[in-house]
């Protein structure tokens, strides 16, 4: 069977279990500069690959102390996409979905569980945008059903240790799901830095 990656000096795939490798090894700039050139090579391809890789760098950039650098990752990937990204509407939301629920863990493991409330509800709104987009409708009125809400709420209130703002962010999301597919990530997260950073 012809493998595709024998054309370039290195398989894509060698180089992402390289930086795994590196990254149990304690080398956090070899395993970064190793998804670096991981993703070089995936954009010379043609090869598509899910979000989940792409994902990696940011949280590798974390776990070496740049947080910054790790931060404008997560919005670039946001805004430009990534390597041989499928730019269909009934996807994006779904990767987007992903990079906001990365973010939301990038700020809990800096101790910032207030702040990482929005990223879940991005997280969330997201996916549930891409059901819409797939028409999931039997999935997507699961997930949004006021039960669904309530209990994705409920963890990040947890964590953040403020479960008592629960109804107040139930009504402010049930009110953003009535717009679907019009969500306003912006203004939804002002209202909801408003409540919990005060």
């Amino acid at each position: 069977m012809f493998n595709i990656f024998s054309l370039f000096k290195k398989d894509p795939d060698k180089l992402l279990r390289e930086a795994t490798a590196k990254k149990k090894d304690g080398d956090m700039d070899g395993a970064i500069e190793s998804l670096r050139e991981a993703y070089k090579t995936i954009s010379k391809t043609s090869v598509n690959y899910t979000i989940d890789p792409f994902l990696r760098l940011p949280l590798y950039l974390q776990q070496a102390g740049k947080n910054d650098e790790a931060w404008s990752e997560f919005n670039r990937l946001l805004v430009e996409g990534y390597p041989n990204q499928m730019k269909i509407r009934e996807l994006i939301p779904m990767n987007h979905s992903a990079i906001y629920d990365k973010m939301r863990l990038f700020l809990q493991r800096e101790n910032k569980p207030r702040e990482s409330v929005k990223f879940g509800v991005f997280a969330y709104l997201s996916w549930g945008l891409g059901l819409h987009y797939q028409e999931r409708k039997k999935e997507l009125r699961t997930h949004i059903s006021k039960s669904s809400i309530v209990a994705m709420l409920e963890g990040l209130l947890k964590k953040a240790k403020m479960p008592h703002l629960k109804n107040e962010l139930v009504k402010i999301v049930m009110l953003e799901i009535k717009e679907f597919p019009n969500i306003n990530l912006a203004n939804i997260g002002k209202q909801i830095d408003q409540i919990v950073l005060g």
